[in-house]
């Protein structure tokens, strides 16, 4: 097999659980996927306190760090395109929705912005580690987030719009990345705003 991340052959090693238990190879190189760092960060909720979005999130959960080689990966699927590396983490994420319980949401991304990247990242990483999920929400501002600071982001009304009946269940909103929260807390309000029971979040980076 070839590596997505260096490009050179290497050999998937047989394990027990891939013999009696159906895994989702991550096509990625021993040597190249250990570079990937655990997230061990604990989300502090602090700056929510005192405003329209306490309490909107009741946990989350981010799996990697934002290191040097993280970047490149985001830079590399996002922004060139290669959609293919969406299987990098398709058994680790499967492994950590697959025990969660609720309605796996993406955050979505604005159709203008769908239409010059041409696939939704959040969605094929989905996609890619066979985890069902539902579009209940769109995003009704174009505008980049990622150049805004946190309050500039809690001070920006309807980012999200529910497309679809909420129901009185546990949501799951799911998303690459985790930098200050404000995206996550709109989408989460918006939620149960709508009648969502418990929102829970997952992300593949704490950034």
């Amino acid at each position: 097999m070839t590596c997505l991340i260096c490009g050179t052959l290497y050999q998937s090693s047989a394990t027990w659980s891939k013999l009696f238990i159906y895994e989702l190879d991550s096509s990625t190189c021993k040597r190249c996927f250990a570079k990937f760092e655990i997230s061990k960060s604990t989300i502090d909720f602090t700056d929510f306190l005192d405003t329209p979005y306490e309490g909107a999130v009741d946990s989350v959960f981010c799996l990697y760090t934002y290191n040097e080689l993280m970047k490149e990966f985001l830079h590399q699927y996002k922004f060139l395109q290669d959609v293919a590396l969406a299987k990098v983490f398709a058994g680790n994420l499967h492994k950590v929705l697959q025990k969660k319980e609720g309605i796996v949401v993406p955050i979505p991304m604005h159709p203008e912005k769908l239409k010059l990247r041409t696939f939704s990242q959040v969605d094929e990483l989905l996609n890619a580690a066979q985890i069902p999920f539902q579009q209940v929400l769109t995003k009704t501002t174009s505008d980049s987030q990622g150049k805004k600071t946190k309050k500039e982001r809690l001070k920006t009304t309807n980012l999200f719009e529910v497309i679809s009946t909420i129901e009185a269940a546990n949501y799951i909103l799911f998303d690459d990345i985790y930098t200050t929260g404000a995206t996550i807390h709109h989408a989460a309000k918006i939620l149960k705003d709508a009648g969502a029971k418990r929102v829970d979040a997952i992300t593949l980076i704490k950034g």
